[in-house]
Formats: structure tokens, C-alpha cells, sequence
């Protein structure tokens, strides 16, 4: 019996053994580039690459996939450049526009990186059609700002709603890595999550806009903000 106790705890070992040996030599996925415009200005941190999002993504419509570029349109001066996914914004003050459909109540995520000290955008929320004037999104739209993390104005701190509501904080992070959002727009409720956080709970009380189109901000002030993984869900 001793023999046969012995010989099974050798099988058990070697068996053990084989299998953490088998677990340390699994390949590891590689980081992800984030930097997207192949520039040495870009410095963008890669390990920061994908931020992990904690709730279900179920229901939500990528809007810088292949089949929804051609939504989008170019109100005013500067653009938009899109290239692997990451739109980058040039001059300003324009409007990049998703024309597709639009928007009542709904929840919007995206990431964005600002390559330089205060580089300033926005996130415009349930703004008539354009036409040509990009004001139009500024006037008769919301914006999330996307701009300094500590301003002598409040509501131009990253996260607020713009020139409506400051943000309690920026809670971005280091220049050069990307950062998470999310807004949640329910009736005239707004709600602003940054890298997870809620920043912001806003509810308009003069209902300004119900509906609308969203899009970004490219802004004329020398300096670069990126935006990517954007994508929509839209609320009953």
C-alpha cells in the first residue's frame, strides 16, 4: 500500500508540474498601439490603450465603423483626419457630425487622448442639422467639454456641460493617455462619466433640446485631441 501511495503522489506531481510549465509558456496578447498617427508627436501611452468598460456593451452601434464613415460630415473650417479608427481634429472652430439618424434619449461612450497641455474639443450633444454653420451645435445643442483640467472658469473643465453646468472634476488622465467617457442623456437629465467616475448630473431646466444629432468639436488652438471607439446606444 505504501508503494502504491508513493507512486500515485510522483503521478500527481509530475501531473502539476506539466501544467503550470503548460500555463507559463501560453503566448501573452501583445499591447496595443495607440499611436495612431504614426507621429513621434504622438505620445500616447500604449498600455492604456483599451480601457476596460464595466458595463454590457450589448445594444451599442460603433459609429466609426466601416459602414457608418459615410454619416459623418464636415460642418465649418478645419476636419476631421480618420485614419485606424482615430479621428483627429485640424483647425476649427468646425463641426464633425454623425448625419445618420437623429438622437432622443441615449447613451453615448468614446475615448479621447489630448496630446498637449489644455488641447481643446468637445462632444456635441442633440443639435438641429447644421446646414453650414457649425454654431448651430453650440447655440442650440449641449457640449460636453473637453478642455482644462483645473480653469479659472468651472464649466470649462473637462466633463462639464458647456457654459451650463461645471463638472466637480476632470478626473482625466496625464497628458497623453487616453481617457474613457460616457454621457447619458435621459430627458432633459445629463449625466457625465469620466474613466468611470460621474463627474456630473445635470438636468436642464429649461429643456433647451430634447433631440438631435451628436458630433465633435476640431478647434483652432494649435494644439491636438484625438477621439475613438465611438459608439451609441439609443434608449426607448
Amino acid at each position: 500500500m505504501k508503494l502504491f501511495l508513493r507512486f500515485r503522489t510522483a503521478c500527481v506531481a509530475i501531473v502539476l508540474f506539466a501544467g503550470l510549465e503548460g500555463c507559463a509558456s501560453m503566448p501573452q496578447h501583445p499591447p496595443v498601439d495607440a499611436n495612431a498617427s504614426g507621429s513621434p508627436a504622438a505620445a500616447v501611452n500604449a498600455s492604456a490603450a483599451r480601457l476596460p468598460v464595466d458595463e454590457s456593451e450589448g445594444g451599442f452601434v460603433a459609429l466609426l465603423a466601416e459602414g457608418e464613415i459615410k454619416n459623418w460630415k464636415q460642418c465649418g473650417p478645419g476636419r476631421m483626419v480618420l485614419k485606424d479608427g482615430v479621428a483627429t481634429g485640424e483647425g476649427g472652430m468646425g463641426l464633425w457630425w454623425y448625419s445618420g439618424r437623429e438622437f432622443g434619449d441615449f447613451t453615448l461612450r468614446g475615448e479621447f487622448v489630448q496630446e498637449q497641455d489644455i488641447a481643446d474639443s468637445g462632444v456635441f450633444l442633440r443639435f438641429p442639422d447644421p446646414g453650414n454653420d457649425p454654431w448651430i451645435a453650440v447655440r442650440k445643442g449641449h457640449e460636453m467639454e473637453i478642455g482644462d483640467p483645473e480653469p479659472k472658469n468651472p464649466t470649462w473643465r473637462t466633463g462639464s456641460i458647456y457654459p451650463f453646468s461645471a463638472s466637480l472634476r476632470a478626473n482625466t488622465k496625464p497628458i497623453g493617455q487616453w481617457n474613457s467617457y460616457e454621457i447619458s442623456c435621459i430627458g432633459p437629465v445629463y449625466t457625465v462619466r469620466i474613466n468611470g467616475e460621474e463627474v456630473l448630473k445635470w438636468t436642464d431646466p429649461k429643456e433647451r433640446t430634447l433631440k438631435g444629432f451628436i458630433g465633435l468639436q476640431n478647434y483652432n488652438d494649435k494644439k491636438t485631441v484625438r477621439h475613438r471607439n465611438i459608439r451609441i446606444k439609443a434608449l426607448p
